[in-house]
């Protein structure tokens, strides 16, 4: 009887933990970021935050994060730029609401090959484009900062970005705004600094 006991509840225990296991995975996907400091004036310039390593739980959430089988990196680029928002009334508040991007893309070597920005938007200095949908998504391994982001591309023109079918948006850096604005800050804009790396797949 005594094995029989201890063998039922080690089945018990392992149950409990693949049952818990989702659980902690919705709750780390539904938790926002804590709140930044209030926005200030027009066009306010907070000082993005300094990235956080990774835990086990974000690497494991960061496994959905993927492109169809069979695409190819072909271009890494290093974005250095600010994330544009308006304090408006959304939801019975106000709240500062994402309006577009605004960075430069640069290789390697530091040479400006790209723009980033409205309707998620790519313009290399060829002349190609991207205009890119966001398909998935993963929360930041760092607080007040931007989430990892999956987009299907349509191209434009011929050059670098020519054929490019998905874009990768990783390995953020500040971007978040606070949570809210107040009625003094009603329609102002706000600026907030970000870094990220994109990574172009064909």
């Amino acid at each position: 009887m005594g094995r029989r006991s201890a063998l039922s509840g080690t089945r018990t225990r392992r149950r409990a933990a693949i049952v818990a296991l989702p659980a902690a995975l919705l709750l780390a996907c539904a938790q926002s970021p804590p709140a930044a400091p209030a926005g200030g004036p027009a066009g306010a310039n907070p000082q993005a935050p300094v990235a956080t390593a990774p835990g086990p739980l974000y690497a494991l959430l960061h496994r959905s994060l993927r492109v169809p089988e069979g695409a190819i990196e072909v271009l890494r680029l290093h974005a250095q730029g600010t994330q544009i928002f308006r304090c408006e009334a959304q939801g019975g508040a106000l709240r500062w609401v994402f309006r577009l991007p605004e960075a430069e893309l640069r290789d390697a070597n530091g040479q400006l090959a790209a723009h980033h920005g409205a309707g998620l938007s790519f313009e290399h200095v060829d002349g190609s484009r991207l205009l890119g949908e966001i398909t998935d998504h993963v929360p930041s391994p760092s607080d007040n900062t931007l989430p990892w982001l999956l987009m299907s591309t349509r191209s434009y023109g011929k050059g670098a970005l020519a054929d490019i079918r998905y874009v990768e948006r990783i390995d953020t850096a500040g971007g978040m705004p606070a949570a809210g604005c107040d009625a003094a800050q009603r329609n102002q804009v706000l600026r907030v600094p970000f870094s990220a790396d994109f990574v172009f797949l064909r």
